[in-house]
Parts: structure tokens; sequence; C-alpha cells
């Protein structure tokens, strides 16, 4: 997919997410977060601005995603608990908490890893699925290499947490 992926996007974008990813200097942080967001095609990211408004965008749009998207039998229980985690989610991030960013990551992967199974189904698992996604939607697909450059867990400051989600949830609440 890296090669692939700079047929979508500026050089400057996947430089940005590295930088984003390695550093711990904030300011680098924000300005790389709002380039990356920017890749994604659904308008400008300002990291500083409150994140109120955003938050509940991207619960309503997700909840909407999830609850209209048909699942086989078998995944229903998975969109019930992306639902479920997905309020869990929104209510930590709309909390007074120090670490609420940094406590909620791991939760945070797991949903939209989960969201993006819940479209696409088995075929995520596959091989090509990268190829795939930058090929029928190319924001689409440009959020999904994002989301798979994203570690599982990680040690990061908050405000590090804080960029990175934002950024996912940029996308996620004007798809």
């Amino acid at each position: 997919m890296a090669d692939l992926i700079t047929e979508f996007i500026d050089k400057n974008v996947i430089d940005s997410l590295f930088l984003m990813l390695d550093s711990s200097d904030n300011e680098k942080i924000n300005n790389a977060a709002e380039i990356v967001a920017s890749a994604f095609g659904s308008g400008k990211l300002n990291i500083k601005n409150d994140e109120t408004k955003l938050l509940e965008s991207f619960r309503k749009n997700l909840s909407l995603l999830v609850e209209k998207t048909w699942v086989e039998q078998q995944d229903v229980s998975l969109k019930e608990e992306v639902l479920y985690k997905l309020g869990q989610f929104c209510e930590q991030i709309g909390s007074q908490n120090d670490k609420k960013w940094s406590d909620a990551y791991s939760t945070f992967i797991k949903i939209l890893n989960d969201v993006v199974y819940l479209m696409f189904g088995a075929q995520t698992k596959s091989s090509d699925f990268d190829e795939y996604a930058l090929r029928i939607d190319p924001e689409f697909g440009i959020f999904w290499w994002y989301v798979k450059n994203l570690p599982a867990q990680n040690d990061w400051a908050e405000s590090k947490n804080r960029a990175v989600e934002l950024v996912a949830m940029h996308f996620l609440a004007n798809y």
C-alpha cells in the first residue's frame, strides 16, 4: 500500500502522518494532524478548536452509519457492541477526565476497525482490501490507510492522543 498511496495523496501528507506518529512536539503534531485531515477531502480540521461539536457530529454520523449498515446475522451482536462502545467512548471524551483521550485510545481503535468490518465484512481481512478501498472511494481509502498506520496501543501524551483521534473523528463526522 505504501507505493499505491502516493497515487492518491501528496508526499507531504505521508510525511505528516509519520511526523505526527513519531514526534512529541505538540505544535508539530497539531500541524501534521491538520495536513493529514485535509487529505480526506472533508473540510479543514482546526485542531485547536473545541472538540465538542466534532464529537457530537462524530457520534451522530457513526451511529447512523452503523445502524443503517446491513450485516450478516452473525454480525448483529458486533453491531450492537460497536454502538455501545461508541456511546461509552463519546461519554468518556465528553468527561472532564484529565487523561480521557489516552484512556479511550484502544477502545477508539477497536471501534474504527469494527465499523470498517461491519461496512465491508470479511473482505477487510484480505490482503488486497487496502487497494480496494482506495480504488472504490479514495477518501475512504486514505482514511483506512491512516487507521492502519495507527498502533493498537500507545504511551503517547494526552495531547498527541487527542490530535490522532480528532483526525479520524473529523473524517467520520463528515463521511
